[in-house]
């Protein structure tokens, strides 16, 4: 399957001769379409829960039963075109509503519409539109326009996730850790919610790096990367903070439930060996708790702090 025939083209107009002439000319270029009548009905596409068959758009609450098998969910398209005049909510309108949220305003916005005036071109940019289509279309050109948006949009997801990810691993970075603590911590307080980080050091990383090189390196925190993958929840964050050190956010855990999993994972790890070395890793947690005014930083010191000790006594331990 190609990348066009993955992508899913919304299509809102309130002719529905010019959704057919539309959804013919994009399932000849290898696009899934929806087709929806008026702006409500685009309003409605992104408020759960819904659904759609064959290209048209249908509820299952609408027809007062559950959906049946010829019903397929709704999935996020990559794409919307929108004609500006409709009864009702008109286009730049709808528009304006999709870029105010963080659900949909990512997705490109195409106008189409008969009106060809500099003023309703502009309004339709300042909506936060994107490209601009006029009636009546010529196919060649209606294609390429969608197909450089789209292609721009992956683009742009990809340097995305490319700035919020560690290469080697795949799981997210430091950088992006903040991010995301900040944005969990504002959850916690509107929730009257807790969470949980922990900060974990991997042990004998420089010395395989040092004798073995960095490629068995590499495969030691692969290998408790993966680990901690298969272990936590959708719910959970894994943070590379640098080198051998990551950080996981657990939200709405209890303390004592994510220090079992934590020690159930190490004991696991033990059992293996990579050069005649144990897997195993260090450990801290700090929590935040309903009423606390932490910042990310101090949480992720506390964490580091409370790791540090755990190490130190472990070397105690063994010496």
């Amino acid at each position: 399957m190609n990348d066009k025939q993955q992508s899913l083209i919304l299509i809102v107009d309130d002719n529905p001769l010019n959704l057919q002439v539309l959804e013919h000319m994009l399932k000849r270029g290898g696009y899934k379409t929806v087709q929806l009548h008026n702006g409500q009905q685009a309003m409605d596409y992104f408020v759960q829960p819904k659904t759609y068959m064959k290209g048209e758009y249908q509820t299952a609450r609408a027809q007062n039963s559950q959906p049946s098998m010829d019903f397929v969910q709704k999935k996020q398209p990559d794409l919307i075109l929108l004609d500006i005049m409709m009864p009702g909510i008109d286009g730049i309108e709808v528009c304006r509503q999709f870029k105010k949220k963080e659900s949909t305003r990512n997705i490109p916005v195409i106008f189409i519409t008969a009106l060809s005036g500099t003023d309703d071109k502009l309004k339709a940019f300042e909506a936060g539109g994107v490209d601009y289509m006029t009636k009546p279309f010529i196919p060649e050109e209606v294609l390429a326009r969608i197909n450089i948006h789209i292609e721009l949009k992956r683009a742009m997801e990809q340097l995305k996730k490319m700035s919020v990810t560690d290469e080697m691993t795949g799981v997210f970075n430091r950088r992006w850790a903040y991010e995301i603590l900040v944005k969990q911590i504002e959850i916690a307080k509107r929730e009257g919610s807790s969470f949980i980080v922990c900060y974990v050091d991997i042990d004998h990383l420089k010395i395989i790096n040092d004798t073995y090189g960095h490629a068995e390196g590499d495969i030691l925190i692969n290998t408790v990367v993966n680990s901690f993958k298969e272990v936590i929840r959708t719910s959970d964050y894994i943070f590379r903070m640098g080198g051998d050190e990551f950080l996981l956010l657990f939200p709405q855990a209890k303390l004592q439930e994510s220090d079992n999993l934590i020690k159930r994972l190490r004991n696991k790890l033990c059992q293996q060996k990579i050069n005649g070395f144990p897997i195993d890793f260090s450990f801290g947690f700090s929590q935040f708790r309903v009423g606390d005014t932490l910042s990310p930083d101090e949480l992720i010191k506390m964490a580091d702090s409370d790791m540090y000790d755990a190490k130190t006594k472990k070397k105690a331990i063994l010496t």
